[in-house]
């Protein structure tokens, strides 16, 4: 049966002052997120590696072979060492200040020698065959955008490239050796940031020899980061380019 009580016919005023009341409710809603993630973002703790201990040897050691989490600021990291102590992966903490490169015993050089700033900086190993091996990079504490952080090459890799170290090829014209920052919130995908650490396409011959800051912001909000490398010199076991970089003041503003 059909009401026909005029009481009950809907008022345009009430409908359109709701339909304010709610974009105003959800622009006001947009806005304290933005807000919290900005405050979450100047309270955001780096990793600076100095709270890590190195031992007399000059990089970090662990005793079984495993894979070791740890933490520096809001963000966690992890270590695995294999072969009784012989092969490390992942990230390894250093605190070597030579930029020299005269055998596989020098892993642990910055391409500039020692840190950013304090004594500690990350030594990033990508292996592709052990077990536990990853460069993921999880955010420990409230999810928001990353700012930055700071990235250079390693010794090892920077005399490959310029001069070759089997199996390692001398960069030629057209070459490049990439690392490549995914964000992830979840399991979703966000955004992906890509620096060169070397780049020899179009008559160039960069290598990157000193920490550079790189803007992590296009990231996006995420919990998890994942850092990979690739390079134009692969043969039938991977990538031939010694696969390591290096790490240093992560979460940080330039």
């Amino acid at each position: 049966m059909r009401n026909e009580n005029p009481n009950n016919k809907p008022n345009n005023y009430s409908m359109k002052n709701f339909k304010f009341m709610a974009i105003a409710a959800l622009f006001a809603a947009a806005i304290s997120l933005v807000s919290c993630e900005k405050k979450g973002e100047e309270h955001l703790n780096v990793a600076t590696f100095e709270n890590i201990s190195v031992p007399e040897v000059g990089y970090t050691t662990y005793s079984q072979d495993g894979v070791y989490p740890w933490t520096s600021g809001d963000f966690g990291f992890s270590t695995g060492l294999g072969n009784e102590g012989t092969y490390y992966y992942n990230y390894v903490v250093s605190n070597q200040t030579s930029a020299d490169f005269k055998d596989y015993t020098d892993q642990y050089h910055s391409a500039s020698g020692g840190a950013v700033a304090g004594n500690n900086f990350a030594v990033a190993f990508q292996d592709n065959f052990s077990e536990g091996a990853s460069l993921d990079i999880k955010y420990s504490n409230v999810i928001n955008y990353i700012p930055g952080t700071y990235v250079n090459n390693n010794a090892y890799a920077v005399y490959a490239i310029r001069n070759g170290y089997a199996p390692a090829k001398k960069f030629e014209d057209g070459d490049w050796f990439l690392l490549t920052f995914q964000g992830y919130f979840g399991k979703a995908k966000m955004g992906k940031v890509e620096f060169y650490l070397a780049d020899y396409r179009n008559g160039k011959s960069l290598v990157v020899t000193n920490w550079t800051y790189v803007d992590l912001t296009a990231l996006g909000v995420v919990d998890r980061i994942t850092c990979t490398l690739t390079s134009t010199d692969n043969g039938d076991y991977g990538m031939n380019t010694p696969g390591y970089f290096c790490l240093d003041n992560f979460g940080a503003k330039k």
